[in-house]
């Protein structure tokens, strides 16, 4: 990483991971050669160390919750605003909800997350043993609590009633714990985002870029508090950080939220650094937490520029982009987003704005990217309507290295340092106006909605109703967070299980036939029910 959380290297995660993974009662002696808690936790140095550890399951290349595997892939293949490709079979069985405790990626998400608390509880445990300026642990513990608030979100959003652990594991023993209510595990989050709130900082120094802040903790729990539909309390947090001293704002081009030009701007409230590493391919982890590269646009490349391919643009989401073309006279036809999300070819559509190729001087056709997913798409096409008599061709061009001079695949990854922008403040607007239409004022929803809608070029509108305010939300997360990981957690939190199969079967979402009730969660792991003793299995899934 390019701050000091992000430049620690191998040898922190070795020292961390004995400090909360290897205690035993049985052990009587100590090795004078390896840290312990007691010889441990003596400088800032090592509090700084310790501190690293706890973001690195996050953001790991493949495996981190945002790297392109698992988590990231999980987030998105539940949605019907993408079309994944059916060549990994355990990522189909999340797609088409077909998937059971035995499936490795869910487990994979379920460790890291836990990992991560694990850092977290020791380090908020252990750091007041180091003697160090007072403000600045205090930031420090406001990171750990921050971010074991932010495992513990993933954790319940996806499994529900989860174990509750908030002090290191020490033996065996304190391992076996059974699941924590879904609500309990709720009222923790927003325990520690509010520790967090208090210890924060507004603001932080350019070399600390990529450290949460005191906005991301109030965004957070606006938004925990808007999950769980307590409305009123998630707007007075909202609007805490949409005025003074706090300078969010809406970034005027939409693409810069997805390229390196741009990064750490005033639309960005928590973003996810990542660095070059190396200087030739590098791929896989290497049995730490490194190398911390982006490698999204390998899992979503074209196959023309050495990507996988593994997502397509759904059908829906297409209908969705061209049902409002912008006033007339405007440089494109519809959306500016549109534009950043899919790549196509513009003149097939009389839209006025020029053709573009990929890569620049290397100037690869739309046509030519097109023929390359054919093999992709062969027996999976997400049948796009045609348009003024051409039939529909979209590829996904955010999170690509379209804006690079470099290819997408993975002998390429030394090159994908693209920051992730986990939340922006588009997404305060839009739960603000959310929660504004839930609590009768109107204005202030309509205030936020036509802030997005006039960044994407959009015409002037007004809503007269909560009803229509909240259609209006929906369509525009559809379109602002595009494949960022929202659709499905909006769907469960706004309808039932039966509304959600309803909606799925008419936008020709993949997998709708066998979605139920309990693929609103998912199974705990099987070898997390193996090894503890004291857990069951979600209610919905025994």
């Amino acid at each position: 990483m390019r701050t000091i959380i992000y430049k620690k290297g191998i040898l922190i995660a070795w020292v961390f991971c004995l400090l909360t993974a290897c205690n035993s009662d049985f052990l009587n002696e100590v090795n004078p050669n390896q840290p312990t808690e007691d010889t441990y936790w003596n400088t800032e140095a090592d509090a700084e160390a310790a501190l690293a550890t706890i973001y690195s399951p996050i953001r790991g290349q493949m495996y981190g919750y945002w790297g392109a595997f698992t988590g990231f892939q999980n987030q998105n293949v539940r949605g019907d605003d993408v079309h994944p490709i059916q060549d990994d079979p355990t990522t189909w069985q999340t797609t088409v909800f077909i998937n059971d405790p035995n499936n490795s990626h869910l487990a994979d998400d379920w460790g890291l997350l836990y990992k991560s608390i694990s850092r977290a509880n020791t380090f908020i445990t252990n750091v007041d043993k180091v003697e160090m300026d007072i403000t600045r642990k205090n930031e420090m513990l406001g990171e750990a609590y921050f971010l074991r608030a932010w495992n513990y979100f993933m954790l319940v959003m996806n499994w529900g009633d989860v174990p509750l652990r908030l002090t290191p594991i020490q033996n065996t023993d304190e391992s076996m714990s059974p699941s924590t209510a879904e609500a309990e595990i709720w009222v923790q989050v927003e325990a520690d985002l509010k520790q967090a709130k208090t210890l924060l900082p507004v603001t932080r120094p350019a070399a600390q870029n990529g450290r949460v802040t005191k906005g991301a903790a109030i965004a957070y729990l606006g938004r925990a508090y808007i999950y769980q539909n307590k409305f009123a309390e998630g707007k007075a947090e909202l609007e805490e950080i949409m005025q003074s001293p706090y300078t969010y704002e809406l970034v005027a081009d939409y693409e810069d939220n997805y390229t390196e030009k741009n990064e750490f701007n005033e639309e960005s409230i928590f973003e996810i650094n990542y660095m070059q590493f190396g200087t030739g391919g590098v791929w896989g982890n290497d049995g730490s937490d490194t190398p911390q590269i982006n490698i999204l646009a390998n899992f979503v490349g074209s196959p023309t520029t050495d990507g996988w391919y593994k997502i397509q643009p759904s059908k829906s989401i297409v209908d969705e982009f061209t049902a409002e073309e912008r006033p007339a006279g405007a440089d494109s036809r519809w959306d500016k987003r549109m534009y950043t999300n899919f790549f196509f070819k513009y003149s097939d559509y009389n839209d006025p704005r020029p053709d573009e190729t990929w890569y620049g001087e290397k100037n690869i056709s739309m046509d030519d990217l097109w023929t390359g997913t054919a093999g992709k798409r062969t027996g999976n096409e997400p049948g796009y309507s045609s348009i003024d008599g051409m039939p529909g061709r979209f590829i996904i061009k955010k999170f690509t290295a379209f804006w690079s001079s470099n290819g997408d695949g993975m002998y390429h990854s030394e090159k994908h340092t693209n920051n992730i922008r986990v939340m922006r403040f588009a997404e305060v607007l839009l739960l603000h106006a959310e929660a504004a239409a839930k609590t009768g004022n109107l204005t202030a929803a309509n205030s936020s909605l036509t802030r997005i809608r006039d960044r994407a070029g959009l015409a002037q509108k007004s809503w007269a109703s909560a009803d229509e305010i909240m259609k209006e939300i929906e369509h525009q997360r559809l379109l602002e967070f595009w494949m960022e990981g929202h659709r499905f957690y909006d769907l469960k939190r706004w309808y039932t299980a039966a509304e959600i199969k309803n909606i799925w079967m008419q936008r020709g979402k993949l997998g709708a036939n066998n979605f139920q009730e309990k693929h609103l969660y998912y199974p705990i792991p099987q070898g997390e029910i193996n090894s503890n003793t004291e857990i069951e299995q979600h209610p919905l899934w025994r």
